[in-house]
Protein backbone atom coordinates (compact mmCIF):
# COMPACT_ATOMS: atom_id res chain seq x y z
CA UNK A 1 0.00 0.00 0.00
CA UNK A 2 3.09 2.73 0.95
CA UNK A 3 4.43 1.46 -2.20
CA UNK A 4 1.58 2.46 -4.25
CA UNK A 5 0.95 6.09 -2.55
CA UNK A 6 4.45 6.76 -3.17
CA UNK A 7 3.72 5.99 -6.96
CA UNK A 8 0.67 8.02 -6.73
CA UNK A 9 2.55 10.90 -5.59
CA UNK A 10 5.55 10.75 -8.01
CA UNK A 11 2.80 10.67 -10.77
CA UNK A 12 1.03 13.74 -9.51
CA UNK A 13 3.95 15.37 -9.27
CA UNK A 14 5.25 15.15 -12.93
CA UNK A 15 1.89 15.63 -13.59
CA UNK A 16 1.88 19.34 -11.83
CA UNK A 17 5.28 19.76 -13.45
CA UNK A 18 3.78 19.54 -16.45
CA UNK A 19 1.24 21.74 -15.75
CA UNK A 20 3.47 24.27 -14.44
CA UNK A 21 5.57 24.57 -17.56
CA UNK A 22 8.33 22.45 -16.23
CA UNK A 23 8.18 19.82 -18.12
CA UNK A 24 7.85 20.17 -22.18
CA UNK A 25 3.88 19.74 -22.92
CA UNK A 26 3.07 16.69 -25.24
CA UNK A 27 0.29 15.55 -26.44
CA UNK A 28 -1.66 15.03 -23.47
CA UNK A 29 -2.06 19.04 -22.91
CA UNK A 30 -5.61 19.82 -23.16
CA UNK A 31 -7.27 21.88 -26.61
CA UNK A 32 -9.73 24.55 -25.35
CA UNK A 33 -12.97 24.19 -25.19
CA UNK A 34 -15.85 24.97 -27.69
CA UNK A 35 -17.80 28.17 -26.37
CA UNK A 36 -20.74 27.64 -24.58
CA UNK A 37 -23.96 29.89 -23.83
CA UNK A 38 -22.59 30.77 -20.08
CA UNK A 39 -19.20 31.51 -21.99
CA UNK A 40 -19.94 33.56 -25.13
CA UNK A 41 -22.21 36.32 -23.40
CA UNK A 42 -18.95 36.70 -21.17
CA UNK A 43 -17.89 39.36 -19.95
CA UNK A 44 -20.71 41.52 -20.21
CA UNK A 45 -19.77 44.35 -17.18
CA UNK A 46 -16.72 45.36 -15.75
CA UNK A 47 -14.24 43.11 -14.53
CA UNK A 48 -12.49 43.29 -10.73
CA UNK A 49 -9.22 42.08 -10.06
CA UNK A 50 -8.10 41.85 -6.10
CA UNK A 51 -4.61 42.27 -5.57
CA UNK A 52 -4.29 41.42 -1.81
CA UNK A 53 -0.94 43.54 -1.60
CA UNK A 54 0.05 46.74 -1.89
CA UNK A 55 -0.01 49.09 -5.24
CA UNK A 56 3.17 49.28 -6.90
CA UNK A 57 4.74 45.43 -6.26
CA UNK A 58 5.07 42.85 -8.90
CA UNK A 59 1.57 41.28 -8.25
CA UNK A 60 0.35 44.66 -8.57
CA UNK A 61 1.85 45.14 -11.87
CA UNK A 62 1.24 41.54 -13.51
CA UNK A 63 -2.70 42.39 -12.52
CA UNK A 64 -2.42 45.64 -14.01
CA UNK A 65 -0.93 44.76 -17.38
CA UNK A 66 -3.39 41.87 -17.87
CA UNK A 67 -6.53 43.81 -16.71
CA UNK A 68 -5.20 46.83 -19.92
CA UNK A 69 -4.75 43.56 -22.12
CA UNK A 70 -8.38 42.20 -21.42
CA UNK A 71 -9.81 45.64 -21.84
CA UNK A 72 -8.12 45.68 -25.53
CA UNK A 73 -9.45 42.28 -26.21
CA UNK A 74 -13.01 42.42 -24.65
CA UNK A 75 -13.90 45.60 -24.78
CA UNK A 76 -15.06 46.07 -20.92
CA UNK A 77 -13.55 48.19 -18.47
CA UNK A 78 -11.23 46.35 -15.72
CA UNK A 79 -10.77 48.01 -12.22
CA UNK A 80 -7.92 46.62 -10.05
CA UNK A 81 -8.45 46.71 -6.34
CA UNK A 82 -5.54 46.47 -3.77
CA UNK A 83 -6.73 44.47 -0.48
CA UNK A 84 -3.15 44.14 1.83
CA UNK A 85 -3.85 42.63 5.00
CA UNK A 86 -2.79 39.44 7.05
CA UNK A 87 -0.22 38.04 4.61
CA UNK A 88 -2.31 38.48 1.93
CA UNK A 89 -5.17 36.55 3.28
CA UNK A 90 -7.82 39.71 3.89
CA UNK A 91 -7.81 40.43 0.38
CA UNK A 92 -8.39 36.26 -0.29
CA UNK A 93 -11.30 35.96 1.80
CA UNK A 94 -12.92 38.81 0.29
CA UNK A 95 -12.41 37.57 -2.88
CA UNK A 96 -13.94 34.37 -2.40
CA UNK A 97 -17.15 35.98 -1.28
CA UNK A 98 -17.84 37.84 -4.36
CA UNK A 99 -20.19 36.59 -7.03
CA UNK A 100 -18.78 33.76 -8.62
CA UNK A 101 -19.45 34.87 -12.43
CA UNK A 102 -15.92 35.11 -13.49
CA UNK A 103 -16.13 38.87 -13.48
CA UNK A 104 -13.97 39.13 -10.25
CA UNK A 105 -10.85 37.07 -9.59
CA UNK A 106 -7.84 37.71 -7.74
CA UNK A 107 -3.79 37.75 -8.88
CA UNK A 108 -1.61 36.11 -6.01
CA UNK A 109 1.24 34.48 -5.30
CA UNK A 110 1.99 30.57 -4.51
CA UNK A 111 2.74 30.74 -0.91
CA UNK A 112 -1.60 30.09 -0.53
CA UNK A 113 -1.40 26.93 -1.85
CA UNK A 114 0.77 25.36 1.18
CA UNK A 115 -1.24 28.01 4.20
CA UNK A 116 -2.60 25.29 5.40
CA UNK A 117 0.71 23.48 6.46
CA UNK A 118 2.45 26.32 8.30
CA UNK A 119 -0.74 28.15 10.14
CA UNK A 120 -3.04 26.00 12.31
CA UNK A 121 -5.78 28.66 11.82
CA UNK A 122 -6.97 30.22 8.25
CA UNK A 123 -9.72 31.85 7.50
CA UNK A 124 -10.10 29.75 4.17
CA UNK A 125 -9.68 26.18 2.51
CA UNK A 126 -7.74 26.26 -0.94
CA UNK A 127 -9.59 23.25 -2.26
CA UNK A 128 -12.77 24.94 -1.34
CA UNK A 129 -13.12 28.11 -1.59
CA UNK A 130 -11.08 29.40 -4.64
CA UNK A 131 -11.32 28.00 -8.41
CA UNK A 132 -7.53 27.76 -10.34
CA UNK A 133 -7.67 29.89 -13.52
CA UNK A 134 -4.16 29.95 -14.96
CA UNK A 135 -0.68 30.52 -13.83
CA UNK A 136 0.83 33.87 -14.89
CA UNK A 137 4.27 33.14 -14.45
CA UNK A 138 7.03 31.00 -12.50
CA UNK A 139 9.91 32.33 -10.59
CA UNK A 140 12.58 29.61 -9.40
CA UNK A 141 14.75 30.23 -5.93
CA UNK A 142 18.06 30.67 -6.48
CA UNK A 143 20.92 29.22 -3.72
CA UNK A 144 23.84 32.20 -3.52
CA UNK A 145 26.82 33.20 -1.86
CA UNK A 146 28.96 35.88 -2.38
CA UNK A 147 31.50 36.37 -5.52
CA UNK A 148 34.94 35.14 -2.82
CA UNK A 149 32.87 32.90 -0.92
CA UNK A 150 35.38 29.74 -1.14
CA UNK A 151 33.06 27.50 -3.16
CA UNK A 152 32.28 27.05 -6.57
CA UNK A 153 29.23 24.47 -6.88
CA UNK A 154 26.63 23.43 -4.53
CA UNK A 155 28.68 20.10 -3.66
CA UNK A 156 31.55 22.34 -2.35
CA UNK A 157 29.51 24.85 -0.01
CA UNK A 158 28.19 21.28 1.30
CA UNK A 159 31.46 20.03 2.35
CA UNK A 160 32.81 23.36 3.86
CA UNK A 161 29.49 24.05 5.49
CA UNK A 162 29.70 19.64 7.03
CA UNK A 163 33.62 20.98 8.01
CA UNK A 164 32.68 23.99 10.14
CA UNK A 165 29.61 22.79 11.83
CA UNK A 166 27.67 25.48 13.71
CA UNK A 167 29.31 28.47 11.72
CA UNK A 168 27.24 28.85 8.58
CA UNK A 169 23.82 30.46 7.85
CA UNK A 170 21.34 31.22 5.53
CA UNK A 171 18.98 33.91 4.76
CA UNK A 172 15.66 34.10 3.24
CA UNK A 173 12.79 36.48 2.54
CA UNK A 174 11.09 35.85 4.93
CA UNK A 175 9.82 33.01 7.81
CA UNK A 176 7.62 30.44 5.77
CA UNK A 177 8.21 31.29 2.27
CA UNK A 178 9.75 29.23 -0.45
CA UNK A 179 13.15 30.49 0.42
CA UNK A 180 12.87 29.05 4.25
CA UNK A 181 11.16 25.85 3.15
CA UNK A 182 13.75 24.93 0.52
CA UNK A 183 16.84 26.34 3.18
CA UNK A 184 15.33 23.41 5.64
CA UNK A 185 15.14 20.83 2.59
CA UNK A 186 18.63 20.97 2.35
CA UNK A 187 19.39 20.93 5.61
CA UNK A 188 17.69 18.04 5.74
CA UNK A 189 18.91 16.23 3.16
CA UNK A 190 22.48 16.86 2.99
CA UNK A 191 22.60 16.59 6.87
CA UNK A 192 23.31 20.34 7.20
CA UNK A 193 23.47 22.99 10.28
CA UNK A 194 22.89 25.84 8.49
CA UNK A 195 20.98 28.38 10.74
CA UNK A 196 18.27 29.69 9.06
CA UNK A 197 17.68 33.80 9.17
CA UNK A 198 14.43 35.19 8.51
CA UNK A 199 14.48 38.77 6.60
CA UNK A 200 11.19 41.04 5.96
CA UNK A 201 11.72 40.52 2.01
CA UNK A 202 14.63 40.29 -0.19
CA UNK A 203 16.60 43.84 0.05
CA UNK A 204 17.43 43.53 3.76
CA UNK A 205 18.55 39.54 2.97
CA UNK A 206 20.59 40.77 0.30
CA UNK A 207 22.11 43.66 2.45
CA UNK A 208 23.16 41.35 5.10
CA UNK A 209 24.39 38.82 2.79
CA UNK A 210 26.49 41.37 0.86
CA UNK A 211 28.16 42.64 4.44
CA UNK A 212 29.02 39.56 5.17
CA UNK A 213 26.37 38.42 8.14
CA UNK A 214 25.12 35.81 6.26
CA UNK A 215 27.04 32.99 4.53
CA UNK A 216 24.18 32.18 1.83
CA UNK A 217 20.79 33.50 0.90
CA UNK A 218 18.00 31.94 -0.90
CA UNK A 219 16.52 34.56 -3.18
CA UNK A 220 14.14 34.76 -6.22
CA UNK A 221 15.75 34.74 -9.22
CA UNK A 222 14.39 38.45 -9.67
CA UNK A 223 16.51 39.63 -7.56
CA UNK A 224 19.62 37.70 -8.01
CA UNK A 225 20.22 38.77 -11.76
CA UNK A 226 21.04 42.07 -11.32
CA UNK A 227 23.37 41.06 -8.59
CA UNK A 228 25.01 38.18 -10.63
CA UNK A 229 25.22 40.52 -14.24
CA UNK A 230 27.17 42.96 -11.80
CA UNK A 231 29.68 40.37 -10.14
CA UNK A 232 28.74 40.74 -6.78
CA UNK A 233 27.84 36.93 -6.24
CA UNK A 234 27.48 33.10 -7.25
CA UNK A 235 24.71 31.47 -8.02
CA UNK A 236 24.75 27.55 -6.97
CA UNK A 237 21.43 26.15 -7.85
CA UNK A 238 17.97 27.07 -8.53
CA UNK A 239 14.98 25.03 -8.13
CA UNK A 240 12.82 23.70 -10.81
CA UNK A 241 13.15 21.24 -13.04
CA UNK A 242 14.96 23.27 -16.26
CA UNK A 243 17.28 26.21 -16.38
CA UNK A 244 15.63 29.78 -16.23
CA UNK A 245 15.97 30.89 -20.41
CA UNK A 246 17.36 34.19 -19.31
CA UNK A 247 20.72 32.38 -16.89
CA UNK A 248 21.08 29.02 -18.49
CA UNK A 249 24.30 28.99 -17.18
CA UNK A 250 22.44 28.35 -13.59
CA UNK A 251 22.24 24.85 -12.94
CA UNK A 252 19.60 22.97 -10.65
CA UNK A 253 18.98 21.49 -7.70
CA UNK A 254 17.39 18.53 -9.10
CA UNK A 255 20.48 17.99 -11.82
CA UNK A 256 23.30 18.08 -9.16
CA UNK A 257 21.21 14.60 -7.34
CA UNK A 258 18.77 16.78 -4.98
CA UNK A 259 14.84 16.16 -4.75
CA UNK A 260 12.30 18.06 -3.49
CA UNK A 261 13.64 21.48 -5.18
CA UNK A 262 11.36 21.17 -8.21
CA UNK A 263 8.51 23.34 -7.44
CA UNK A 264 8.93 27.29 -8.35
CA UNK A 265 7.14 29.82 -6.83
CA UNK A 266 4.93 31.38 -9.17
CA UNK A 267 2.03 33.94 -9.60
CA UNK A 268 -1.61 32.53 -10.11
CA UNK A 269 -4.88 34.14 -11.12
CA UNK A 270 -7.86 32.09 -8.71
CA UNK A 271 -11.70 32.87 -8.74
CA UNK A 272 -14.35 32.06 -6.64
CA UNK A 273 -15.31 28.38 -5.97
CA UNK A 274 -18.40 28.14 -8.41
CA UNK A 275 -17.43 29.93 -11.15
CA UNK A 276 -18.75 27.99 -14.14
CA UNK A 277 -16.15 26.18 -15.97
CA UNK A 278 -16.53 27.54 -19.17
CA UNK A 279 -16.39 30.85 -17.64
CA UNK A 280 -13.07 29.67 -15.99
CA UNK A 281 -11.46 28.82 -19.44
CA UNK A 282 -12.54 32.04 -20.95
CA UNK A 283 -10.69 34.02 -18.16
CA UNK A 284 -7.81 31.18 -18.14
CA UNK A 285 -7.45 32.31 -22.39
CA UNK A 286 -7.92 35.93 -21.65
CA UNK A 287 -4.58 35.53 -19.41
CA UNK A 288 -2.75 33.69 -21.15
CA UNK A 289 -3.02 36.21 -24.35
CA UNK A 290 -1.93 38.76 -22.13
CA UNK A 291 0.91 37.71 -20.39
CA UNK A 292 2.20 35.68 -23.74
CA UNK A 293 1.71 39.31 -25.62
CA UNK A 294 5.07 40.94 -26.56
CA UNK A 295 4.56 43.78 -24.28
CA UNK A 296 4.09 41.91 -20.86
CA UNK A 297 6.14 38.80 -21.81
CA UNK A 298 9.48 40.71 -22.28
CA UNK A 299 8.76 42.64 -18.51
CA UNK A 300 7.98 39.00 -16.98
CA UNK A 301 11.69 38.07 -18.39
CA UNK A 302 13.19 40.85 -17.39
CA UNK A 303 11.86 40.31 -14.15
CA UNK A 304 14.30 36.80 -13.94
CA UNK A 305 10.82 34.96 -14.60
CA UNK A 306 9.44 32.65 -17.17
CA UNK A 307 5.82 33.87 -18.76
CA UNK A 308 3.33 31.50 -17.87
CA UNK A 309 -0.38 31.26 -18.82
CA UNK A 310 -2.09 28.01 -18.58
CA UNK A 311 -5.75 26.18 -18.17
CA UNK A 312 -7.44 25.77 -15.32
CA UNK A 313 -6.72 22.56 -15.01
CA UNK A 314 -2.97 21.99 -15.37
CA UNK A 315 -2.16 25.37 -12.61
CA UNK A 316 -5.15 22.75 -10.32
CA UNK A 317 -2.38 20.12 -10.84
CA UNK A 318 0.48 22.80 -10.22
CA UNK A 319 -1.07 23.52 -6.92
CA UNK A 320 -1.56 20.04 -5.73
CA UNK A 321 1.79 18.63 -6.74
CA UNK A 322 3.41 21.59 -5.21
CA UNK A 323 1.39 21.41 -2.10
CA UNK A 324 2.50 17.46 -1.85
CA UNK A 325 6.41 18.44 -1.93
CA UNK A 326 5.84 21.32 0.38
CA UNK A 327 3.73 19.76 3.06
CA UNK A 328 6.07 16.90 2.96
CA UNK A 329 9.12 19.47 3.99
CA UNK A 330 6.74 21.51 6.44
CA UNK A 331 6.30 18.56 8.66
CA UNK A 332 9.49 17.24 8.54
CA UNK A 333 10.91 20.99 10.16
CA UNK A 334 7.90 21.55 12.02
CA UNK A 335 8.29 24.93 10.36
CA UNK A 336 5.36 26.78 11.61
CA UNK A 337 3.98 30.22 11.37
CA UNK A 338 2.42 32.24 14.43
CA UNK A 339 -1.04 33.95 13.22
CA UNK A 340 -1.13 37.65 12.42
Amino acid sequence: MRNHLKRVARRNFVLGALAAGLLPLGSSAQAPAPSTPAASGFPNKTLRIIVPFTAGGTTDMLARSIGQKMTEAWGQPVVVENRPGAAGWQGMVAMARMPADGHVFAVTISNIIYAKSLYADLPFEMEKDFAPVSMISRSPVALVVLRDFPANNLHELLARVRSNPGKHSYASFGQGTTAHIFGETLNLQAKLDMVHVAYKGAAPAVNDLLGGQVSAAFLDTGTILPLLQAGKIKVLAISGTRRLSSAPQLPTFLEQGFKGFEPVGFFQALAPAGTPPEVLRKLSEGVAKAVNSPELKQRILDLGQEPGGSTPEELALAIRSDALVFDETIKRSNIKIDKN
